[in-house]
């Protein structure tokens, strides 16, 4: 009876954690361009219609997303969801990044009036929204960061100034 009582324990500590790690998942990743820019990567598997924003920690709500009918993006894995990076102005400090993404087009102003009327902008969840169809939430963190210029460098083996430049 103990080691029937043993192995129930163990078939579900696995399923717990199988079930955690397949909840821990990103399903859309930050790849910093720059010190203050960023692009969004829908990870495989997502809804094809998607929509980003950003709130800093004083509540500055940014709709990074914005295409001229006012719908939601067509977001494609592996693609920069708007073909660009986002700049974050370096005084906004970090922001959290929300994708939501979406099984249908969304109206992206409904969806951002949603947003302007949460009471926790930061801690925004998919339970918040009114979203027609399927859809997921991600939140991201991202900190901007002071841009660092360029070095611009030199040949290194020869003095251009004895043979002219020449070898």
């Amino acid at each position: 009876m103990r080691s029937l009582l043993v192995v129930g324990l163990l078939m579900a500590t696995a399923a717990c954690e199988k079930s955690s790690s397949a909840t821990s998942s990103k399903r859309a990743s930050i790849a910093r361009t720059g010190g203050t820019t960023f692009e969004i990567i829908p990870a495989e598997g997502q809804h094809g219609y998607c929509l980003a924003y950003t709130v800093s920690r004083s509540g500055l709500t940014r709709q990074l997303t914005m295409s001229r009918s006012n719908q939601s993006y067509e977001c494609a894995a592996g693609r920069p969801i708007g073909g660009h990076p986002y700049k974050m102005p370096l005084n906004e400090g970090p922001v959290r990044v929300f994708v939501f993404f979406t099984s249908q087009p969304v109206n992206a102003a409904s969806v951002s009036q949603q947003i302007l009327d949460a009471n926790d902008r930061q801690a925004l969840t998919l339970m918040n929204m009114r979203l027609p169809g399927q859809a997921h939430l991600e939140v991201l963190d991202f900190t901007p960061e002071e841009d660092v210029a360029a070095t611009v460098g030199a040949l290194v083996g020869f003095d251009a100034g004895v043979d002219g430049g020449q070898r």
